[in-house]
């Protein structure tokens, strides 16, 4: 294997959203690999922001500010900037990030991260707060409309507030879908890489609307983290690659590892200590 560029000659589909889809092209596209950028989702504003402002009100009231996503990020400061609340209002409260990815963008909004969870993902920003001693304080948690449960029940349990409010929305992005099909079609991948359950079930929805009888569930699923690997086998995937560390370094490296590896079937799990659930 040519070990500057490993996945030469690989053909790999990106399905993140376009903005970030480019991102882990390019990394791809580092390592050899030809890379067919076609995005599944997209993102959009809620309808109503009246929750969101009334947070934006009183976010005195809080003890934690809480991100599970970039996205979330983006939007609810997006928001606040309408709004004109200054950032300096946030500087007294602690924020928390699900991982270093999302930790970033809070930097780049001139906030500094708390402290960042072991493992990249609910559950263990779930431990980390725990750590804390939550009981009794007030958390924000900014994020999509739909979104797991797990860490806002997991804080509810310990004894903590937890105020939802929606700063976006995740849509299908219907207008790829014939060039998902098309790609399917002409059996043009290798790895379809996934970086939340959202662009797993789209995958799989445009998949069963327009190819039935093509064996695009035994293309390599390139899944993130184990949230989104378990999306990928209950659509029938049975061919996985699955980062522990939830960062797009760690999904990349997770295929290298796995062409150096080279299993017949089955799943392969990338190594602790490979560095990515983004939505």
């Amino acid at each position: 294997m040519n070990t500057s560029r490993p996945l030469r000659g690989l053909r790999i589909l990106v399905t993140r959203e376009a903005s970030q889809a480019h991102g882990l092209g390019r990394m791809l596209e580092e390592t050899g690999a030809r890379v067919f950028l076609c995005p599944l989702i997209g993102f959009r504003p809620p309808d109503d922001w009246s929750a969101v402002d009334l947070a934006l009100a009183a976010l005195s009231d809080y003890q934690g500010l809480i991100f599970t996503s970039v996205n979330a990020v983006r939007f609810f400061f997006s928001r606040m900037k309408e709004r004109l609340v200054r950032p300096d209002s946030l500087h007294e409260i602690p924020c928390f990030a699900v991982g270093p990815g999302t930790a970033r963008a809070i930097q780049e909004e001139g906030l500094s991260v708390k402290a960042l969870p072991e493992r990249f993902q609910a559950e263990g920003l779930a431990s980390l707060l725990e750590n804390l001693e939550p009981k009794g304080k007030r958390f924000l948690l900014p994020r999509a409309r739909e979104a797991r449960e797990v860490l806002p029940a997991s804080l509810t349990q310990m004894g903590a507030k937890v105020d939802l409010v929606v700063v976006y929305e995740t849509r299908r992005a219907h207008e790829n879908r014939e060039r998902l099909q098309a790609l399917l079609a002409a059996r043009s991948i290798d790895y379809a890489t996934f970086t939340s359950s959202s662009t797993v079930d789209a995958f799989a929805e445009f998949s069963h609307s327009g190819n039935r009888g093509l064996p695009w569930r035994q293309i390599r699923a390139a899944c993130i983290g184990e949230v989104t690997a378990a999306s990928a086998r209950a659509h029938g995937f049975s061919r996985l690659v699955v980062a522990r560390k939830a960062t797009l370094d760690g999904l990349v490296h997770a295929i290298i590892e796995c062409e150096q590896f080279n299993p017949v079937s089955g799943e392969h799990r990338a190594v602790p200590g490979s560095e990515r659930d983004q939505p």
